[in-house]
């Protein structure tokens, strides 16, 4: 069954347990990836790609931007002694005259430097997402309460474009597998309390993280 809404906002980071800065990474990008900001990704091969959804593969935190369908794995990252790749961002716009290996780069163009900036999945932060419930398709299962501070939850990817990732409350089982708990929730957003698809912060589980093990 599909959870009670069609599209959710994105997965973000809201404080650490510290009081320091979220530990952040910034690895090279896979080939092919489209994910967008909030997605929950994982290192493969030392490449940054989307997570499955399935909690056999463990979780290495959630992109803080989109990604660029890079044609290889980490075109134009930058490698020791060596600066970020021509032409260091994905919009560009007419020729160059008498310079046919050059291209013009708008003001303002955002910069793809082959890699994705994250946030891991460390214990000490905590991330915020919308709730919701996969297995009932109502607005009663996806209202979060305060009974559910202290519990498990998964995440799990909304159906169809624009995807993002939310907080389900129907997957509350530790294990691996696409239907098992990957998050611990620990409060309620502030904001939200306790309304239809409010949202609720989290941490990662230990057993699903790839930087807790």
């Amino acid at each position: 069954m599909a959870a009670f809404l069609a599209h959710h906002s994105p997965i973000t980071v809201v404080e650490t347990i510290s009081g320091n800065t979220d530990f952040t990474g910034s690895d090279n990008e896979a080939a092919s990836q489209t994910f967008l900001a909030g997605t929950p990704v994982y290192l493969a091969s030392g490449n940054i790609t989307a997570w499955t959804g399935n909690t056999t593969q463990l979780i290495g935190g959630i992109s803080m931007e989109d990604a660029h369908n890079l044609a290889s794995a980490g075109l134009g990252a930058p490698t020791p002694f060596t600066g970020v790749g021509f032409p260091g961002t994905g919009t560009t716009f007419g020729s160059v005259p008498n310079e046919t290996s050059a291209v013009n780069i708008p003001r303002g163009a955002p910069f793809v430097t082959g890699q994705i900036l994250y946030d891991k999945s460390v214990d000490d932060t905590i991330f915020e997402g919308q709730f919701d419930n996969s297995t009932l398709g109502t607005s009663v299962g996806a209202t979060p309460t305060q009974a559910l501070v202290g519990t498990l939850a998964g995440l799990t990817a909304d159906l169809t474009a624009p995807i993002y990732w939310y907080v389900d409350g129907g997957k509350t089982t530790p294990g691996t597998g696409t239907t098992n708990a990957a998050v611990e929730i620990v409060g309620l957003s502030p904001i939200d309390g306790a309304i239809p698809n409010g949202r609720v912060r989290f941490r990662f589980l230990k057993a699903v993280s790839q930087f807790q093990q």
